[in-house]
């Protein structure tokens, strides 16, 4: 679904008379996403980043900066969390995470805010195989499946991240917030839609080696649904999960996998010697 942005100039974030319906709050139980009601649509407020204003009527999103916040951190929550969640409302599938193409089509791995998606599908690339997205899975439906939509060819990365794909320190000036680091000879990118070989959850990072647990399909939808870009909870992204859960046992099998859409747990030590 496509909307238009406009980037209004800063100000500081006041506080909100009305509560939330709805937050999104990571492992470590910070709030980093409130949902409200407003004439038309809805406001979606980042703590200390940015506050948009998403007119439904129209398709016009508007985005305020918190003072201080670069212009091109509001630009990229438009493009990595308010696309995705508008889309999610008007019928589309778009989960939290990045994918890369394999033998067997596109491995896709989900997980939290700074649970290592992007740096490993960039490790993935190094290796040779081209990444289609680093942040926003998005899901299509065909005769065979799903298919996985490209997304922009940069990876955002921390300096340390960008360290050891590129194997150079990064030529950047700040190396607290993650920067863009586009794609090239050394991290292919794929700009072709390629149809969903598998699905791997990324657990906490802990792991003593790398664990991977197959998951049935009741806890395999509870793990799908947190990693769902939700606007409002009469959304029907539920039922559309439940849908991609239910082709993913169905399936027939496929070459170097035990099924196609292959959902899995995946841990591992998160030390670039071990990645």
């Amino acid at each position: 679904m496509l909307t238009t942005f406009e980037a209004l100039p800063p100000c500081t974030q006041a506080p909100l008379a009305d509560p939330p319906f709805d937050r999104w709050v990571n492992p470590d139980g910070d709030v980093t996403a409130e949902f409200r009601r407003i004439s038309g649509g809805y406001s979606v407020r980042f703590p200390e980043q940015a506050d948009f204003a998403i007119s439904l009527d129209t398709m016009h999103v508007r985005g305020t900066p918190d003072d201080g916040t670069p212009l091109s951190v509001v630009e990229t929550l438009y493009r990595n969390a308010i696309e995705p969640i508008v889309g999610n409302h008007f019928g589309a599938l778009n989960l939290h995470g990045s994918a890369v193409l394999g033998p067997d089509g596109a491995i896709a791995f989900l997980g939290h805010s700074r649970s290592g998606k992007t740096t490993l599908a960039g490790a993935f690339a190094t290796a040779g195989y081209p990444f289609l997205t680093e942040d926003v899975l998005a899901l299509e439906v065909d005769t065979a499946g799903y298919r996985v939509q490209p997304h922009r060819p940069v990876l955002r990365l921390f300096a340390d991240s960008a360290e050891f794909l590129l194997g150079r320190e990064p030529d950047w000036d700040d190396d607290d917030s993650k920067q863009e680091l586009a794609a090239g000879e050394c991290l292919p990118h794929t700009e072709n839609p390629a149809q969903l070989a598998a699905i791997y959850l990324l657990g906490p990072g802990d792991a003593e080696s790398v664990e991977l647990t197959p998951l049935m399909p009741a806890e395999a939808l509870s793990q799908l649904f947190r990693h769902a870009f939700v606007l409002d909870v009469e959304d029907r992204t539920y039922s559309r999960l439940t849908s991609l859960n239910v082709v993913s046992f169905r399936a027939p099998r496929s070459r170097g996998w035990k099924h196609r859409h292959l959902r899995c747990a995946l841990d591992y030590h998160c030390d670039f010697d071990v990645l």
